[in-house]
C-alpha cells in the first residue's frame, strides 16, 4: 500500500481595508475548496494563535477553506478595539473580500470564539444579505455589561499564557464608552442554524450567557453545556479538551454546514 499522501494547500494573508478606514489582517487556507469557514478569534486572541491554527489545520482536513481574521487592535491589523462597537467593520470587509458574485466563496460559514462568536452574530444580523450557512459560538457573552470574570478560579491561570500578556490589544478609549449591541438581539434575529457551546465554571463568561443567547435565539438553535472542570473558556476548550469539542463541532457542521 502506498503512503497516504498530505494534502497541500495554499497560505495566503492579507489585508481588508474597513468601511471606517481600519486595516484589518486576515489570512486565508486554501485547499481549494468550494466551502469557506471564517473564524473568529475572541478578544485578547490573534488570528494565528496555536488554538487558532489546530482549528484551521482541522477544518482543512475535513474538506474546508479557512480564513482567520484580526479584529482591530490586535495582531497585525491597525486600530483600537471597542468590544463590539465598530468590529462588524472588521468581519464585514473580510467577507465582501471573499464571498459573493464574482470572488472565491459564494457562502460561508462561522465559528466564533467567545467576544469574536458575539461579534460574528452582530455582524451577520447587520448584513441579511451576507450568505451565511452556519454559526457556532464557544462560550459567546450575550452581553457585555453582564460579565464578571473569575480569575481566581482553580485553571483559570492556567488559560492565559505569557506571549498573551505582552501583546496587549490596543483599546479605543472613546468605543469603549459608547453603547455596544447586544449579541442576545443578534441570535433573535438570525434564522440561520445557531450553535452556542458552553463550559461549567467558565471563567471569564458564565454559562448563563449561553442560556440567554439560547432563550432569545431564533431557530434553529442548539445548546450544548459541556459539565467540566477547570473553568475552561472558548479557547481553553480548544487547548484542554480538544477531542471532545471537535467531535461536537464535526457532528453540527457536517449536519448544518457540510464541506
Amino acid at each position: 500500500m502506498s503512503p497516504r499522501r498530505k494534502t497541500e494547500h495554499e497560505i495566503r494573508h492579507h489585508r481588508a481595508a474597513a468601511h471606517d478606514g481600519v486595516s484589518i489582517a486576515y489570512t486565508l487556507w486554501r485547499r481549494p475548496a468550494r466551502e469557506l469557514l471564517v473564524i473568529a478569534p475572541g478578544f485578547w486572541r490573534v488570528r494565528l494563535a496555536r488554538e487558532n491554527l489546530f482549528l484551521a489545520s482541522h477544518f482543512l482536513r475535513r474538506g474546508y477553506d479557512v480564513a482567520a481574521l484580526d479584529f482591530r487592535g490586535h495582531g497585525d491589523s491597525s486600530g483600537g478595539y471597542g468590544f463590539g462597537a465598530s468590529e462588524h467593520h472588521d468581519f464585514h470587509a473580510v467577507l465582501e473580500e471573499l464571498v459573493g458574485e464574482g470572488r472565491m466563496y459564494e457562502r460561508f460559514a462561522v465559528l466564533g470564539l467567545s467576544m469574536g462568536g458575539s461579534i460574528a452574530a452582530q455582524s451577520i444580523a447587520m448584513r441579511p444579505d451576507l450568505p451565511c450557512r452556519a454559526l457556532a459560538m464557544i462560550s459567546p457573552p450575550a452581553n457585555l455589561a453582564d460579565l464578571r470574570p473569575k480569575p481566581w478560579k482553580a485553571g483559570a491561570i492556567r488559560q492565559v499564557r505569557l506571549r498573551h500578556a505582552v501583546r496587549v490589544p490596543r483599546l479605543s478609549a472613546r468605543k469603549i464608552a459608547s453603547t455596544k449591541p447586544r449579541a442576545a438581539d443578534a441570535v433573535a434575529a438570525l434564522t440561520i442554524p445557531k450553535l452556542i457551546i458552553t463550559s461549567e465554571g467558565d471563567w471569564l463568561v458564565d454559562p448563563s450567557h449561553g442560556r440567554t443567547l439560547a432563550a432569545a435565539s431564533a431557530p434553529p438553535i442548539e445548546h450544548v453545556h459541556l459539565d467540566l472542570p477547570g473553568a475552561l473558556h472558548a479557547d481553553g476548550l480548544v487547548k484542554f479538551v480538544p477531542l471532545r469539542l471537535l467531535r461536537l463541532l464535526d457532528r453540527w457542521f457536517a449536519l448544518h454546514a457540510p464541506p
